[in-house]
């Protein structure tokens, strides 16, 4: 797994959280408690800040690039960022879902709670309110969420970093960000 220091800022990764091997971590980056990091991700902290907040995963082939001084990005807690999703600059507050194939532009601000669904492009500088659906290019407004909604969205970030210790009580020897994608299926082939 290519963890990269630049211009003296090393990425820091919890021991509680789980990075693919496959994944590229560089430079201004803070991975918290129980956040997962999939294959192929490439989380670029080169010219501002990136942090990805406790039980927040980051699935396969996403792009956090902070990409200016002025273009940090941070994902909350309990935050799901879907495949193929790129990022350029962003803030969240919690139980937010970025769904596949989305695109977010710089000075984004999205309240608790939102979702938003598959292929959206968000414009920069756009502020989402809490508990929307959004969808879209660029994205409007489809519907409001319930807190019964934000709840299940807690409850499946939950699912993917439970999934992840689970696997580390299993195989005690390994380090978190060590464990390769074919550990991963055979631990889940065994528990069927």
């Amino acid at each position: 797994m290519p963890i990269i220091e630049y211009k003296n800022m090393k990425p820091l990764i919890s021991d509680k959280a789980y990075v693919s091997p496959n994944a590229t971590i560089i430079g201004d980056v803070s991975i918290k408690d129980h956040a997962v990091i999939w294959p192929g991700s490439v989380i670029r902290g080169d010219f501002s800040t990136i942090t990805i907040g406790e039980y927040s995963t980051v699935f396969d082939g996403v792009v956090l690039h902070a990409r200016t001084k002025n273009s940090p990005i941070n994902i909350g807690n309990y935050c799901i960022i879907e495949t193929g999703t790129c990022i350029y600059g962003l803030f969240t507050e919690d139980y937010v879902t970025i769904s596949k194939n989305s695109v977010v532009f710089e000075g984004t601000t999205i309240g608790e709670g939102v979702l938003i669904l598959p292929d959206s492009m968000v414009p920069s500088g756009m502020n989402i309110p809490a508990r929307t659906v959004m969808q879209g290019d660029p994205v409007i407004t489809i519907r409001e969420l319930s807190r019964e909604d934000v709840s299940r969205q807690k409850e499946r970030a939950e699912h993917f970093s439970e999934l992840f210790d689970k696997i580390k009580k299993n195989m005690p020897n390994i380090q978190p960000y060590m464990l390769t994608q074919a550990d991963f299926f055979k631990f889940l082939l065994e528990k069927k």
